[in-house]
């Protein structure tokens, strides 16, 4: 990590945080009041804008509210006086919106988010049986764009997209892997799809790999005739 000193004045310019917001930091005791910051300073600053997405001026402009009726979110106890949001308040705020276009009057649509609460559906991020897209490319080492253009091509399911993020099945891990095994050893996407059908329908498995073997040891016969070939020359 670098060691570089940064003034008050650099500092807030590199966070983009005027002075209301700096100080908001400092009274959150997210950063200490002091002459100088670190770099260490300034990946407090970005862990905590990771967590909270969005400033009060985003949240006003995504979501077109009044004064008055952000005043509300805060008198029913929906959210808590901020200057930045969470991904927990951005639901509270488009569960509102939700209401808001079936036809609820704002005192009803806060009413039932404070009584009732907003609307609960399935974590992804929690779910042990789930994959994002940038750990299952790691895993694999198998590029995003190769695995979304597999998509495409229907040789893998499509995923399951939430909060803007593809979860894929654990179990998928192995069918990239066999995909990559099988275009290295020369086969093209239309006989991997029909590889890969044939498997997963389980029916003609024992025939497939029987064809398979054969083709695969015809290509070693192939191979070592080019090799000889190739030491005959002179």
């Amino acid at each position: 990590m670098s060691d570089k000193v940064l003034s008050i004045q650099d500092f807030q310019k590199r966070t983009k945080l005027d002075n209301e917001k700096f100080q908001f930091f400092i009274d959150r005791k997210i950063l200490e009041e002091k002459k100088f910051y670190t770099e260490e300073d300034l990946d407090k600053v970005h862990d905590f804008r990771k967590l909270n997405p969005l400033d009060i001026i985003d949240i006003i402009k995504k979501f077109k509210l009044s004064k008055e009726q952000l005043s509300s979110f805060k008198t029913f106890g929906l959210i808590t006086e901020s200057l930045y949001f969470s991904n927990k308040d951005l639901d509270i705020f488009q569960s509102w919106q939700k209401l808001k276009r079936l036809g609820y009057s704002d005192e009803a649509c806060f009413k039932v988010l404070a009584e009732v609460g907003i609307p609960k559906d399935d974590n992804l991020f929690e779910d042990k049986n789930l994959i994002q897209l940038k750990d299952l490319s790691e895993s694999t080492d198998i590029s995003e764009r190769t695995i979304k253009f597999y998509e495409k091509e229907n040789l893998i399911p499509k995923p399951r997209i939430y909060k803007n993020k593809r979860f894929y099945e654990l179990s998928i891990m192995e069918d990239l892997l066999l995909i990559r095994d099988l275009q290295q050893i020369g086969y093209k996407l239309g006989s991997i799809s029909e590889f890969l059908s044939s498997v997963r329908d389980g029916k003609d498995k024992a025939k497939v790999i029987s064809t398979m073997k054969l083709e695969l040891n015809e290509k070693i016969k192939i191979t070592k005739t080019i090799i000889k070939k190739v030491e005959a020359i002179k």
